[in-house]
C-alpha cells in the first residue's frame, strides 16, 4: 500500500502545474526568439508560445491592467492593455512584450490611463510585425479605479 501511495504521489507531483496558468501568468508562458526575415533582410524578435498558451488560443480570457490610450481625444473601440502602469510599462522599456496586449471592444469607449478589467477571446499573433504577440477581440471592460 505505501509503494502505491509513493507511486501516486511521484505521479501528481510531475503533472505539470502549467495548464492552471491564468491572466498574465498564462501570458508569460513565451519565449522570445530571434529569427531572420526576408522581407525586412534582418533579425527580428518572434514569439514561440508554450504548448499551454496554444491551446488556449482563441478562448475567453480575463485581465486587469492599466490602459495605454493610443488616441488622445474622443472615444475608440481600441487602446492596449498593460500589465504596469504607464511609467513601467514596455513602451517605455521597462517591460517585455507578454506584458501588453491589443483591446478590441464592441464599442467605442472614453478611457485615459486607467485600471481595467477586461474579458475577451485571445488570439495569439505569431506572424503579423504590425501587432502585438497578444491580441484580445470582443472584449468588455469594466473600470476598477475611479
Amino acid at each position: 500500500m505505501k509503494l502505491i501511495s509513493n507511486f501516486l504521489l511521484l505521479f501528481i507531483l510531475s503533472i505539470p502545474a502549467d495548464h492552471n496558468l491564468e491572466g498574465w501568468e498564462l501570458l508569460s508562458d513565451v519565449e522570445v526568439v530571434r529569427v531572420y526575415d526576408d522581407f525586412l533582410e534582418q533579425e527580428v524578435e518572434k514569439p514561440e508560445f508554450s504548448e499551454v498558451l496554444k491551446g488556449r488560443d482563441k478562448s475567453e480570457i480575463e485581465l486587469q491592467g492599466f490602459v495605454i490610450p493610443l488616441n488622445d481625444v474622443g472615444s475608440s473601440d481600441y487602446f492596449v492593455l498593460s500589465r504596469f502602469p504607464y511609467q513601467s510599462c514596455f513602451f517605455c522599456g521597462n517591460a517585455g512584450p507578454e506584458t501588453v496586449v491589443e483591446v478590441y471592444t464592441n464599442k467605442s469607449l472614453s478611457l485615459k490611463d486607467q485600471r481595467v478589467k477586461v474579458k475577451g477571446t485571445l488570439h495569439l499573433n505569431v506572424n503579423d510585425p504590425l501587432h502585438l504577440y497578444y491580441i484580445m477581440k470582443d472584449c468588455t471592460v469594466e473600470l476598477l479605479d475611479e
